[in-house]
């Protein structure tokens, strides 16, 4: 019941501060996330920055597609899914680093595991 009275506190003393409420909640601890006036997200509870990602930000982009009748546009895209999938890689590993909780490390070796998986099956990829 205290720590409830403390978060309480917490949230209250932000949102006279200046920050925002978001109408979203931290996939921790289930809080509301809070934006500072630098335009951060961050949870509030549990001192974390929280990284919002639109799910519909990609439907705009390009489709890329590659064909059989160009090769060289194949492997310039294999290229270019192998330095996004490293950098993904090294992404995590660096929150990595800094995280404590073992669910949240789970999840970040399992995206890791499924990255890694990705990369071994693009070297495999051939085109008949």
């Amino acid at each position: 019941m205290v720590l409830i009275k403390e978060d309480a506190r917490i949230m209250a003393d932000l949102l006279k501060s200046g920050h925002k409420m978001l109408s979203l909640s931290c996939p921790i601890c289930n809080n509301p996330i809070f934006q500072n006036k630098s335009g951060t997200n961050f949870c509030a509870i549990c001192n974390r920055e929280v990284l919002l990602v639109d799910k519909d930000s990609n439907k705009n982009d390009v489709d890329i597609k590659p064909t059989v009748n160009n090769p060289l546009e194949i492997t310039n895209l294999d290229s270019e899914i192998n330095s996004v999938l490293i950098e993904k890689i090294n992404w995590i590993a660096h929150r990595l680093e800094n995280e404590t909780q073992l669910h949240v490390i789970n999840e970040y070796l399992e995206l890791i595991l499924n990255l890694l998986n990705i990369l071994e099956k693009l070297k495999s990829f051939k085109l008949s």
